[in-house]
C-alpha cells in the first residue's frame, strides 16, 4: 500500500490480494467487487498485480484451448506408464 492517506473501510492489501481471483473470475459480489476495486484505486501494487493476474488468465484462457500433438501426447503417456 502506498503511504496516502486512506479510509478506514480499506479493506487493505492482504484482503484484497485473497479476494484477486474470485473477483477476476467474476465470483464476488457487488459489495466485495466494490471494496475490491475501492483498494486498488490508490494500491499501485495491488493494482499491477490484478494487471499481471488478468493478463496471465487471459493467457491461459487463450492457451488452454490448443491441441496436444500426438506425438507430445505419446512422450508424455509413455513417461507415466514408465512411474
Amino acid at each position: 500500500m502506498t503511504g496516502q492517506d486512506h479510509k478506514h473501510d480499506d479493506i487493505g492489501c492482504l484482503d484484497a490480494i485473497e479476494a484477486l481471483y474470485a473477483y477476476l473470475d467474476g465470483e464476488l459480489d457487488g459489495m466485495s467487487i466494490e471494496h475490491v476495486e475501492k483498494h486498488m484505486e490508490h494500491c499501485r501494487s495491488c493494482y499491477s498485480r490484478r494487471d499481471v493476474e488478468r493478463a496471465l488468465t487471459e493467457h491461459l484462457r487463450r492457451t488452454g484451448k490448443a491441441k496436444v500433438p500426438a506425438s507430445t501426447q505419446a512422450r508424455l503417456k509413455k513417461l507415466i506408464d514408465n512411474l
